[in-house]
């Protein structure tokens, strides 16, 4: 039926290609962007626009978002074979565990998973975005929670009525890569466009050649996702836009009792109206999420030959409901105010099936809650000088969580063996921050930045256990919110040459403190039966999630391109950043650095143009050893790859691209369980992409 649904769609959409083209001036609504009080000037981002990202060719926004060093998921494993509970996003290793601390926003509406703070990747065709813009440090205004952590945001193309575009990919491990979009005036004064993407891959093994056995299969993913949106204008003061999004993605995990499967819907409406007796404009958005995933982790036998289902989550829903109005003025007053109200409800559960002894579940696990956060904000923005620009932020926001419960049984004799209701909380938190930008002359330029905020624990982290290999986390209803502050000092120039050719040069310097950071804990290596985690198998572990006294994370940050020619641009980004537990009871990671969190880590580009119609692209990431676990006694080795791709433009309207990923073959191991098998990122992949623009 799903196989139907998609060929129907194509059919459509393809009828809707071919269709008459209306000449209408594009209208932008895309309301509430992110920082469009113009302080988005102020803070030292790393951001590429369409034509960079079509010019290198990166697969999909994943592949954009790494382009910059200080950007991770929790573990290094891409996206194509990666779990999605993985695909927690941190910039500058800010983070301990798997979840985000970054947020995630597209065209202002956040876009973390509402239960577990994950982002799917495969949602978003980065064709189809104007810009991709990174903020490294707590520049954040709406949306409170997890924006101390950075900012990363995403702008999709404004709709512009007659533009069409499609695009085919077909590469090794019979990756087929399916994406087209179309805009169609409906009047004047609407817009309608729709966008379709068909993903699937046969992926790669994740378990090291040398460890595997009869079970292990190559972890594969499929997913389609959908877009559609309506844009209208009310008279010359209202844009409006109403947009719905869905996804559905299944994942083999590497095993073939080792499954999750998700499906999403998003339905957004955002608005602007200008104010222009004020000289301002307000922003409006409202939102609504649901989730359903479903997960299963699998026990495997030590030679490898067998399996069963270790934990089975079956059921997983969650919903998300939120908005904002943002008030910004707009002019070149010497002071600017702006402000604004946002607030977001959120509830999901976990309902899974536990202790499979061998002969089947024996016990049932519902385990959820609700959070709720409403949050007023206040900026100003001082031109002090001429040279001299000054901008502050104060946020209060009140953070609920309410109906936390766990509830058991035991299926066998349809008795309730455990019964918890936790107490509900409820907190203001007062943040803020301060960025003060100096201009020393056109070109050279210097920000200073002070900010603070929190990250409330997600309902994923609250009531969900976890399973890697034979390791176990259990999840902590009791789990506090952690608390974040930081300071950040840059300086940036650039500089055109007497025959033309540009260069730039930034360097950044910064310093985050964490009060109750969440993480993973080794609780105990004993195996077999434990109250606390079930059975743990032979050779595996037993951790919960915890909250860590204090930590920090401090480092440097160099960014620098060179116009070598005319046609010939080259581009090198290093970060070092240090990571610490400065203070906890579990005496033993006194001293120790973050999980997965590579000190050093440096990305170097190169583009050549041959010609108008020939460009070749190189990029070259290695990032240093890390450790695996937070008691930091297995260690990571070093990794790196190499990106080649070449374009060639075939007429004014098409090219076709060719990328070869991991171009040395590298095995980059990106994990290490307690029981020594070793968890490795994707091989090398060769890519052959067609593209159709109008």
């Amino acid at each position: 039926m799903r196989h139907q649904i998609a060929i129907s769609t194509l059919t459509l959409s393809a009828s809707l290609l071919s269709a008459q083209t209306v000449e209408l001036d594009p209208i932008v609504a895309n309301a509430n962007r992110i920082l469009t009080n113009g302080t988005e000037n102020l803070a030292s981002v790393s951001s590429f626009e369409l034509q960079e990202v079509e010019s290198a060719h990166f697969r999909d926004v994943s592949d954009v978002l790494h382009a910059y060093p200080g950007f991770a998921s929790y573990r290094r494993t891409h996206p194509t074979s990666a779990h999605p509970a993985t695909q927690g996003v941190r910039l500058r290793n800010f983070g301990s565990n798997a979840s985000a601390r970054s947020l995630v926003l597209l065209d202002g509406v956040p876009q973390n998973d509402p239960f577990g703070g994950w982002v799917y990747w495969h949602r978003y065709d980065s064709a189809q975005l104007e810009a991709i813009t990174l903020y490294p440090s707590g520049i954040g205004e709406t949306w409170g929670n997890m924006a101390s952590g950075g900012i990363i945001s995403l702008v999709a193309l404004p709709p512009s009525p007659g533009a069409r575009f499609l695009q085919a990919s077909y590469g090794s491990s019979d990756r087929i890569d399916l994406r087209l979009n179309s805009a169609h005036a409906l009047s004047d004064s609407a817009v309608f466009d729709f966008g379709l993407r068909h993903f699937q891959s046969d992926g790669f093994y994740t378990l090291h050649p040398s460890q595997r056995g009869p079970i292990d299969e190559r972890a594969n993913s499929e997913a389609t996702a959908f877009n559609t949106r309506l844009s209208w204008r009310n008279g010359d003061l209202w844009n409006s836009q109403l947009s719905l999004r869905a996804l559905d993605e299944k994942r083999g995990n590497g095993t073939p009792v080792s499954r999750n499967s998700t499906e999403a819907i998003d339905l957004n409406y955002l608005a602007q109206r200008d104010l222009e007796a004020h000289d301002a404009h307000l922003n409006f958005s409202l939102f609504y999420q649901d989730r359903d995933f479903q997960n299963v982790f699998a026990s495997v036998a030590q030679d490898r030959s067998s399996e069963r289902p270790a934990l089975d989550q079956y059921d997983m829903p969650a919903e998300s409901i939120g908005g904002s109005i943002v008030y910004r003025q707009d002019g070149k007053q010497a002071v600017r105010f702006s402000g604004g109200a946002d607030f977001r409800h959120i509830k999901g559960s976990v309902n899974e099936r536990y202790r499979n002894l061998g002969a089947g579940f024996t016990r049932d696990r519902h385990a959820g809650g609700e959070q709720e956060f409403y949050g007023l904000f206040a900026v100003a923005e001082w031109e002090l000088s001429p040279e001299d620009t000054l901008a502050a932020t104060a946020r209060l926001e009140n953070v609920k969580r309410v109906d936390g419960r766990r509830i058991e049984t035991n299926t066998e004799t349809d008795t309730v063996i455990r019964d918890d209701r936790y107490p509900d909380e409820d907190s203001d938190i007062l943040s803020g921050n301060l960025n003060w930008r100096h201009e020393f002359t056109d070109t050279t330029n210097s920000n200073f930045i002070l900010f603070s905020g929190y990250r409330a624990p997600t309902l994923n982290e609250l009531y969900r256990p976890f399973r890697v290999r034979n390791d176990i986390t259990e999840a902590n209803p009791l789990l506090a919110k952690e608390r974040h502050q930081g300071i950040e000092l840059s300086l940036a120039t650039q500089k055109i040459s007497s025959t033309d050719l540009s260069s730039s040069f930034r360097i950044s310097a910064f310093y985050y403190e964490a009060e109750e950071m969440i993480a993973n804990a080794l609780i105990t290596t004993e195996s077999g039966f434990d109250p606390r985690f079930g059975f743990i198998p032979e050779g595996g572990s037993g951790s919960s999630r915890v909250n860590l006294d204090e930590s920090t994370v401090s480092g440097i940050e160099i960014h620098a391109t060179h116009e070598l020619t005319q046609s010939l641009f080259a581009s090198l980004t290093a970060i070092y950043s240090e990571t610490e537990i400065d203070s906890d009871e579990l005496a033993e990671l006194e001293g120790n650095s973050f999980p997965h969190s590579a000190p050093w880590k440096a990305v170097a580009g190169l583009n050549y143009s041959a010609n108008e119609q020939l460009q070749f692209a190189a990029n070259y990431r290695w990032y240093d050893r890390s450790w695996e676990n937070l008691a930091n006694t297995r260690r990571l080795g070093a990794t790196s790859d190499l990106t080649l791709a070449a374009h060639y433009q075939l007429d004014d309207t098409s090219r076709i691209s060719l990328t070869l990923t991991n171009a040395l073959d590298e095995e980059n191991r990106s994990g290490l369980a307690s029981n020594g098998l070793i968890t490795i990122d994707e091989p090398r992949e060769l890519l052959l992409t067609y593209t159709w623009r109008q």
